[in-house]
């Protein structure tokens, strides 16, 4: 009795395995016409059978085809709610305590208020004298006094600043009259390089001027402002001058009224300046 063979099987027989293959892929591009249907060659059950074959397999050998362009951006969605605050945290532990800092100016660990080296002090001073019932030639004029707010130890050399013609030189204040400083005046008068010395060297003690007075370490530099009338102030011939204390320093000035002229005598005269000290 003739027993019906398996469909895959009638047709694997006569192409072989790779001849199946091939022939399951014609058959799919056959699918859509109706030549082989016409044939007669296979039933309709074992079309579908090789047709789902066919499929299976061409799939093994489809390649991918070309990467299609990439798309635009899509529009940004809205930024979201800010979140709640969170909770306040717990308070931190208290930290170690720090070392205990260098004794300050006029503490209990440093009584003596005195001005540190290198630091430096300024202020004003000002005097005047005169008026309109003064008919005298010579009258004495208010103390200058400048009062250091610490004590500077050792005592500073007191320098004024002097116009000596174009020299810009500083008088050295000492007890009973001024020299210029760094000369050998009085009694000798300097010579013209002598002076420039003396500018070079005030300049480097006392490098200020009224509106920013400055001084070098050991050095009270006093500057001389606005004047009005006419004031005798320190010099060499000033026997009443004193050189400077550790608390300040006094400068005596007197009001001068030329006798000439009659118009000038009972006027009043005043000055003002600054001061600068360095420890």
């Amino acid at each position: 009795m003739n027993r019906l063979r398996h469909p895959i099987r009638a047709i694997r027989e006569p192409f072989g395995t790779a001849g199946l293959i091939i022939a399951c892929i014609a058959l799919v591009a056959a699918l859509g016409g109706s030549a082989l249907a016409a044939t007669g060659a296979l039933t309709g059950k074992q079309k579908k059978e090789v047709a789902k074959i066919a499929k299976k397999e061409a799939k093994k050998f489809a390649t991918a085809g070309p990467q299609g362009p990439a798309g635009t951006n899509g529009a940004s969605g809205a930024s979201g709610k800010d979140g709640a605050a969170g909770k306040e945290g717990p308070e931190g532990k208290e930290g170690p305590q720090g070392p205990t800092g260098e004794a300050g100016m006029c503490s209990e660990g440093n009584p003596e208020c005195t001005l540190p080296e290198g630091a430096m002090l300024t202020g004003i001073w000002s005097a005047a004298a005169g008026g309109e019932d003064s008919s005298t030639t010579y009258a004495e004029a208010d103390l200058a006094t400048i009062s250091f707010p610490l004590r500077v130890f050792p005592a500073p050399t007191a320098l004024y600043q002097f116009q000596f013609g174009a020299y810009t030189i500083g008088l050295k204040l000492k007890d009973g009259g001024a020299s210029i400083y760094e000369t050998n005046f009085p009694p000798a008068f300097p010579s013209e390089e002598e002076f420039l010395n003396a500018q070079a060297a005030y300049e480097e003690a006392c490098g200020g001027n009224f509106e920013e007075p400055l001084a070098a370490s050991g050095f009270l530099c006093i500057y001389p402002g606005p004047e009005e009338g006419v004031l005798k102030g320190p010099g060499p011939s000033n026997t009443t001058l004193e050189a400077a204390h550790e608390f300040g320093i006094a400068l005596p000035f007197k009001f001068e009224a030329k006798s000439s002229n009659a118009s000038e005598v009972g006027t009043a005269a005043r000055i003002r300046g600054s001061w600068a000290v360095g420890g």
